[in-house]
């Protein structure tokens, strides 16, 4: 097989269907936005008042919802579901997917990411500079509070809303003066979760299987729930739930009841500036945050678990077990083509180094098949790297004449098949690198390390200008050896 980098057409998608809106109206009410609503201030201003003191505005909007959830209203603020509507690389990715196309993507990947703005008619081209208010809302509340059942098969957006429908939320005895309350029967459950997070061309590409992991997995035969491990105060692990008010309405005396992170936690973070805040030294304070709750995330999700060396005259077999800590999907998971979850080994005797692998070239990248540095011969490529990114291949060539030639693609939509290297969960994976041989006072560090996209993604989607941005957690190290 040989690799090579191409940029090729489009494979075209099977679009998600799109169901029509339930006709939504603007409610009255009093501004949310007063000093004793405890609601943080919005960077885009509700409506002005009108003459009566009263403001009209989309009652889906989480601006409604605000007044009396401030708690869940603020971390969802925060959160990648507000996000999912303001990212630059999923505006350029979206971009890229319908022009290759030529439009036969339609909705396909804005639908869910902009939900409500992809059924008010916005369409796929619809970027955040041009998105409505409410379709800048992302994954907002109404969005898993109003879904109420989903088709077949889950993912690419299978869900059904119903903006005329009671709040669906996890308690059978809530009463709230703003809205009726049922206990949902989706709300709490892993398809409500896969209704997005399974992402695919059917019948054939499958981009995002998340939810596919999660049918299979240990944690599903033991009846935990996606909402279990990423709607916790501990990322990633079952942990329990800080006791509180999931409401606060004045003159009412509401339950103490088991409170739900509205961060969503996941391995994504905000790659702007002025999100989810105008203000930059509050957004930047709210993006720290955020990136120590995806370490924690991280540091739950995998480890090295084991490493040894083997020592001959020749040569040092250096065996590294890495461990899933996962019982709910693989890792990574997701859009497992732009993951990376990579080793790094480098041994070393006083500052020369003797051996390295997981390290990057001058761009920022690994030195694999995508590596601008290998492809021009200005450094080699790392034939021991252990990355557990996916491949991205495409076969071109008649089948039934010859073997094709296999290409590897930046972008799965240009494949036609994925090579998945994830962990499974729980799994332990032994690897084997051959070091020369090493002095007895020789140094060997491996890490384990992540972040979210290559830069080389980021180039290709023509923005060089985020790739400064770009964070890398180092999840775990061990180190062989002693440093005097």
């Amino acid at each position: 097989m040989r690799f090579v980098l191409t940029m090729v057409g489009l494979m075209l998608f099977t679009g998600c269907s799109e169901k029509p809106s339930t006709e939504h109206k603007a409610r009255s009410v009093s501004s949310p936005e007063t000093e004793d609503s405890g609601v943080p201030q919005t960077d885009s201003p509700v409506p002005e008042d009108d003459d009566t003191g009263s403001i009209e505005f989309d009652h889906r909007s989480a601006k409604w919802c605000a007044e009396c959830h401030p708690t869940q209203y603020s971390e969802w603020r925060e959160s990648m579901h507000h996000y999912a509507a303001h990212s630059p690389v999923f505006d350029k990715m979206a971009l890229k997917a319908f022009r290759d196309t030529a439009g036969a993507t339609g909705t396909f990947c804005t639908g869910c990411h902009s939900p409500l703005g992809t059924m008010d008619g916005e369409p796929g081209t619809t970027t955040a500079a041009e998105r409505s208010e409410i379709s800048l809302e992302g994954v907002n509340c109404v969005v898993c509070h109003q879904a109420v059942s989903h088709t077949q098969p889950i993912g690419n957006k299978s869900l059904e809303l119903d903006f005329s429908a009671s709040i669906q939320g996890p308690f059978s005895d809530a009463v709230m003066a703003g809205h009726d309350s049922v206990k949902g029967d989706l709300i709490d459950k892993p398809e409500l979760c896969g209704s997005c997070h399974d992402v695919f061309n059917f019948p054939g590409l499958r981009i995002e299987e998340a939810y596919t992991e999660y049918q299979s997995s240990p944690a599903a035969d033991e009846g935990i729930r996606c909402q279990d491990c990423h709607m916790g105060p501990n990322p990633g692990v079952v942990s329990e739930r800080r006791i509180g008010k999931a409401a606060v309405v004045a003159g009412v005396e509401l339950p103490d009841r088991s409170l739900s992170s509205h961060r969503f936690v996941g391995p994504d973070y905000s790659l702007i500036d002025r999100f989810p805040y105008s203000d930059l030294e509050e957004s930047a304070e709210a993006q720290d945050a955020m990136l120590e709750q995806i370490d924690t995330l991280l540091k739950n999700a995998v480890k090295i678990a084991d490493v040894y060396t083997e020592e001959t005259a020749e040569e040092t077999l250096l065996t590294v077990v890495v461990k899933s800590l996962t019982s709910g999907h693989n890792v990574p998971t997701g859009f497992t083509s732009e993951r990376q979850l990579w080793l790094e080994v480098v041994a070393k005797n006083d500052e020369t180094v003797l051996f390295s692998s997981g390290d990057l070239d001058s761009y920022g990248d690994l030195r694999d098949h995508l590596s601008w540095s290998v492809i021009a011969d200005d450094v080699e490529l790392d034939e021991q790297l252990v990355n557990f990114q996916s491949l991205n291949l495409l076969r071109v060539g008649d089948v039934a004449i010859s073997t094709p030639d296999v290409y590897e693609t930046i972008f799965p939509f240009d494949a036609d098949y994925i090579v998945r290297r994830s962990l499974n969960p729980l799994e332990e994976r032994r690897l084997q690198y051959t070091l020369p041989a090493l002095p007895e006072d020789a140094e060997v560090t491996i890490r384990l390390r992540y972040r979210n996209l290559p830069p080389y993604i980021l180039r290709a989607l023509q923005l060089d200008e985020l790739v400064d941005r770009l964070q890398i957690f180092d999840i775990d190290t061990v180190t062989l050896g002693s440093t005097p």
